[in-house]
């Protein structure tokens, strides 16, 4: 190993970015409450809303997502000039995340969904993810295959809820999954499940326990794999490329004018 690896490896602190992309704050306690377990003294976990006059709590609709699209991107940039290490978007659409990687030049971003099936496919042969509703089979499935994950996915099964009765915390819901789950494994041979959104944090434990196989965190599996690509970013320099499909805008001398006011996109802060 270089000196400077061992200098890397030895002093420097990685700074983690999650972005939830909707302008409530309400959520951000949760979230960082259920991030705690991720935090250490080499660690620091920061958790953002967006501005507010943006969605309030769900990118449910392909209008939603167009709506907050300028804000999250502006909002990854303003993550990478504040020189965190890695951001998450937080959303398990993992919504404009081919776009917002453009105006990373040494931070790493991940996101719910491309992270989950990365974190599910080195623990089983097949998964199944239980989303909210039929109405996000469509992005969830695009986003699988493009991420090359089509045979490894057994089924995205449905169970009827909306983002925000996840939020609020419908009775009835951990049964629900369990019943979902249960009906996957036995039917798909799922050899893991994935919660298909970021709003089920922490649910993975109760259903871990009444279930015979691994339950992802979508949320929990994107700060995750931005812990670990910040560590390899620090250690061996891989940061997000900026070559050929991911080629940065800053040879467009106007680029910097449409980025200038970043900040503003930024809505509540909390440290974990």
């Amino acid at each position: 190993m270089s000196e400077t690896s061992t200098k890397l490896k030895q002093g420097s602190k990685i700074r983690l970015c999650y972005i939830d992309p909707v302008s409530s704050a309400e959520f951000l306690p949760v979230l960082c409450e259920e991030f705690r377990c991720m935090k250490d003294s080499a660690c620091e976990i920061d958790v953002i809303s967006l501005r507010q006059g943006l969605p309030w709590d769900n990118l449910e609709y392909h209008s939603y997502e167009a709506l907050v699209a300028a804000d999250l991107i502006k909002a990854v940039y303003w993550a990478e000039q504040e020189a965190y290490d890695a951001a998450i978007i937080g959303c398990f659409y993992d919504p404009f995340l081919h776009a917002a990687r453009e105006v990373c030049q040494s931070m790493v971003l991940t996101a719910p969904c491309q992270s989950s099936l990365q974190c599910a496919s080195q623990i089983s042969n097949k998964c199944s993810i239980i989303i909210g509703r039929d109405k996000w089979r469509h992005c969830i499935s695009d986003n699988i295959q493009r991420y090359g994950y089509k045979h490894f996915v057994a089924s995205l099964k449905s169970c009827n809820n909306r983002v925000s009765d996840y939020l609020t915390d419908q009775p009835g819901s951990l049964e629900s999954f369990i019943s979902h789950a249960q009906q996957t494994i036995e039917q798909d041979c799922a050899e893991s499940i994935i919660l298909g959104c970021s709003a089920n944090v922490g649910m993975y434990r109760e259903l871990q326990e009444h279930i015979a196989v691994p339950v992802i965190d979508p949320a929990l599996a994107a700060l995750s794999q931005a812990k670990l690509a910040a560590n390899n970013k620090q250690l061996f320099g891989w940061h997000t490329s900026n070559k050929h499909s991911l080629e940065a805008p800053w040879v467009d001398p106007k680029a910097m004018d449409y980025f200038a006011d970043a900040e503003q996109s930024v809505g509540g802060i909390l440290a974990v």
